[in-house]
């Protein structure tokens, strides 16, 4: 194989002990492989006899060095101990990841936790790139940090070549899909994209995103993965239209203030009373949680906006921005298709792959997650199941998401699962 993944992850408290935990882990599946990989079992007797074969070269023998490891950790960690420690326990090798609302390794979901992907190949190559404030210029955080990820690589992916860029960006700060432009300038749309916004447990203080050994705040963190082996992403979020188009026309950043030149919260009260459903202030944040705000795209779908709260006098402040002039709808969704996206994510990149599939890394909302309760693990054993059970899985709960929705730009989308497959 010219690419494998190998995942750990722990519970532990402590920053410094779940990083050696951790990678501990990682590697005894590393060196699980490379042993299975050399043995054969049971052996099978030869007559007549032959001349032994010559041992394996060691050189053969070892796993390939780790390229990189994607580091994702939940908020109650101190950033900057997690940071000493993981470089302590990774020296030489690049990583980068982000503090989130959640983390998993295959099905096993931990909201404390601390969970390290493994990349080894001897081909691949990877950059970091790190930029900041977002919160005064996102598109120029997102520009910059995409360049410095893609220093020194070939300005076009070599022939049977991938290359998957990751974008990490503090998505309670600034503008994220403003960010995502940026990166998307430098790094243009003939790649895979995948990502998503750090997060902190939706207390809404502060995120931490790592880069160079360090820990940032009010950063973006931008990876480049150039591959021999087919990369590929699918995306999905499982939400389907449930009121009539409106146009949004005022909006503020992340605030949709008017839709059709009247306040944006009665425009949402009348759609759903149009539907039969009651919606007043103090039950929006509950009745919104299903019924997000979707924009529709040329070819059908919709990029989900997740409106949080009003706000005076009457507009829905999301989480990432809507345009002035786009048109909206609300969008309704449950459980059930919710699993369907996530199994519709997993198939998109395991057959754009075609092929075996080293690893996958999955960024996943909070609110999918606060939307399906007890059965997020239905959604997590999907990923697994569709992806393949030999493939190991890890992946984050993140403050939206980065992903190109079938053959469109990438964006920044909310309540949407995005799978980002290695092939191996």
């Amino acid at each position: 194989m010219t690419t494998q993944v190998f995942v750990g992850a722990s519970s532990t408290a402590d920053p410094r002990k779940a990083a050696a935990e951790s990678v501990a882990a990682a590697l005894r599946e590393q060196a699980q492989s490379a042993r299975s990989e050399h043995v054969s079992w049971p052996p099978v007797p030869a007559w007549p006899p032959v001349p032994a074969s010559p041992p394996v070269p060691a050189s053969l023998s070892r796993p390939a060095r780790p390229a990189f490891a994607l580091v994702l950790s939940t908020d109650q960690y101190d950033a900057d101990a997690l940071a000493a420690a993981m470089t302590s326990e990774l020296p030489g090798v690049p990583w980068a990841g982000c503090c989130t609302a959640g983390v998993f390794a295959g099905s096993q979901l931990l909201r404390q936790g601390l969970v390290v992907g493994l990349v080894s190949s001897e081909a691949v190559r990877v950059g970091v790139g790190v930029a900041q404030p977002v919160s005064q210029d996102g598109r120029r955080a997102g520009v910059l940090a995409a360049s410095r990820a893609l220093e020194g690589f070939p300005s076009s992916v070599a022939a049977g070549w991938s290359r998957a860029l990751i974008v990490l960006p503090d998505a309670l700060t600034g503008n994220a899909a403003d960010v995502v432009r940026g990166a998307v300038e430098v790094g243009g749309t003939g790649v895979v994209w995948a990502g998503g916004g750090a997060g902190d447990n939706l207390r809404f203080v502060r995120t931490a995103q790592f880069a160079g050994g360090r820990a940032y705040s009010d950063s973006v963190v931008v990876v480049a993965i150039d591959s021999p082996a087919r990369m590929a992403t699918g995306i999905g979020h499982g939400f389907r239209p449930y009121g009539p188009p409106t146009m949004v026309t005022r909006a503020e950043g992340t605030v949709v203030a008017e839709l059709e030149y009247e306040g944006a919260f009665s425009v949402y009260q009348r759609t759903a009373r149009a539907r039969g459903d009651q919606v007043n202030l103090d039950g929006f944040a509950t009745f919104a949680m299903t019924h997000p705000l979707g924009i529709p795209q040329a070819d059908g779908e919709h990029v989900i906006r997740d409106p949080l709260r009003v706000v005076t006098p009457g507009g829905l402040y999301c989480v990432g921005e809507v345009p002035d002039g786009c048109l909206i709808r609300v969008m309704e969704g449950d459980p059930i298709g919710l699993v369907s996206a996530a199994r519709e994510a997993a198939t998109t990149a395991r057959d754009a792959v075609a092929g075996p599939i080293a690893g996958a890394f999955v960024f996943d909302c909070i609110s999918r997650c606060m939307m399906l309760g007890d059965t997020v693990r239905d959604e997590l054993t999907t990923f697994e199941h569709e992806l393949g059970q030999s493939v190991p899985v890890m992946g984050c709960l993140t403050f939206g998401e980065v992903g190109a929705l079938g053959r469109g730009v990438p964006q920044f989308h909310n309540k949407t699962a995005v799978v980002l497959a290695l092939g191996a």
